[in-house]
């Protein structure tokens, strides 16, 4: 591969992967709108309809299609860019027992965390739904029965702190990407980062939510 097309063929996969993470953001924004009405006082009533709802709406199993494509491209996208840079690097980086992760290697690390995370969110929540498990009796049943462990918790703490670390550095590649000019880019990095921040924190508050709701009891 020339040099020429190296460069366009990066520049491609940049944009893809900026698009698809915007993408996956506005699904994440959404995703904690639905999760927070398990703590609504009414016995999970109310996420459970949402659930359901979400379980029987064809539209809305096209939606879930959509995201599961976003989170693979958005992968894969980031996992070849990353192997053709070090392919095409003929002098690799010079590292030293003190030095930080370059942001590269912060994001490759950063995003495989969130990825083992989502597995096992896949795997606890969907799996059980896809499968149509009779027990328990409702998914609010199963999603506070899950965390009423304190593993489960501290796993899904650590997951959204990396998530949130993801999206804050995912967010100023993709206006630098996006091409948004430099005398916005502050301006819009206010919304973004605050967005990248907020979005997981408020992820992470509804598991500990659930465990010190179970502590009490």
């Amino acid at each position: 591969m020339k040099s020429s097309n190296f460069i366009a063929s990066s520049i491609d996969r940049k944009v893809i992967m900026a698009g698809t993470g915007l993408f996956l953001t506005l699904f994440l924004v959404v995703h904690l709108g639905l999760n927070a009405t398990i703590l609504a006082a009414d016995g999970g009533m109310l996420f459970d309809r949402t659930a359901e709802l979400l379980r029987h709406n064809w539209l809305l199993h096209g939606l879930e299609i959509l995201v599961f494509a976003g989170f693979v491209v958005h992968i894969w996208q980031g996992a070849t860019l990353s192997r053709d840079n070090r392919s095409k690097r003929s002098t690799p980086y010079a590292v030293n027992a003190t030095s930080p992760l370059t942001p590269a290697q912060s994001m490759g690390l950063l995003g495989s965390i969130v990825l083992a995370f989502l597995l096992l969110h896949l795997y606890q929540f969907w799996l059980p739904q896809a499968i149509d498990l009779p027990d328990p009796d409702s998914l609010s049943q199963l999603v506070r029965a899950t965390m009423s462990q304190s593993w489960v918790v501290i796993i899904y703490v650590l997951g959204c702190l990396a998530l949130a670390a993801h999206l804050v550095h995912g967010y100023r590649s993709a206006a630098i990407t996006l091409g948004v000019a430099a005398r916005y880019r502050q301006l819009t990095s206010v919304v973004g980062i605050s967005l990248a921040i907020a979005v997981p924190l408020g992820l992470a508050a509804i598991p500990i939510a659930l465990f010190a709701s179970h502590a009490r009891f």
